[in-house]
């Protein structure tokens, strides 16, 4: 039986393939990060494929026609379900485990990383970070490699917006002369760092 082909230009599986690699097949330990990461990769992607519109406040469907993206459709079917008024970083919190679970698998899928077991496992979180990487944890102990080094995108908004992901997720400023990510990127991207920043302040405080 062959494996689905992969689709390339996905911001998500960029995101993960690219921490993937950089930490030695060890994403789990971010798992936190990488899931409000891909989550708002997934928004990103729908946004620019006209399916929904990102604002500072909120997310909102603008089309239920599918995209072609088992996760984002499962993601455009979960906002349309969802009535309840969520600001974006609610929305993005809500997402995130599954969305980052349904990452990982496709990309093991498509043979895009490969798992490789052995080597302890990680702590689970707790807390609020405990409930952001809610999900269980069927993979504990090995790595996941790519199967190849990820290619860098070419210079342009899918590029910028890799790039803006990534220091979001990082909790990392924007270094000077950075290229403005595009809309709805640079919103997605501020409300990932600011539920970052929640988290980590829920962390240190004991009250």
């Amino acid at each position: 039986m062959t494996s689905p082909r992969p689709r390339p230009g996905r911001l998500a599986d960029a995101l993960l393939l690219h921490v993937a690699a950089a930490s030695r097949g060890r994403p789990d330990r971010w798992r936190v990060e990488l899931g409000l990461g891909t989550a708002g990769a997934v928004l990103v992607d729908l946004a620019l494929a006209g399916r929904v519109a990102v604002r500072p406040g909120h997310v909102t469907v603008r089309c239920a026609d599918r995209v072609d993206d088992p996760v984002a459709d499962e993601v455009l079917g979960a906002l349309l379900l969802d009535h309840r008024r969520r600001c974006l970083e609610d929305r993005l919190e809500h997402l995130a485990p599954h969305v980052y679970e349904a990452v990982l698998d496709r990309l093991l899928a498509e043979r895009r990383l490969v798992f490789v077991p052995g080597g302890s496992g990680d702590s689970r979180a707790s807390g609020r970070a405990g409930r952001l990487a809610g999900f269980a944890d069927r993979r504990r102990g090995g790595r996941h490699l790519p199967a190849r080094p990820p290619a860098a995108p070419p210079p342009g908004p899918h590029a910028d917006a890799l790039a803006a992901l990534l220091r979001a997720t990082r909790r990392e400023r924007t270094p000077p002369g950075a290229p403005t990510p595009p809309e709805p990127a640079g919103t997605v991207c501020a409300a990932v760092a600011a539920t970052l920043r929640s988290a980590a302040q829920t962390l240190t405080c004991p009250f």
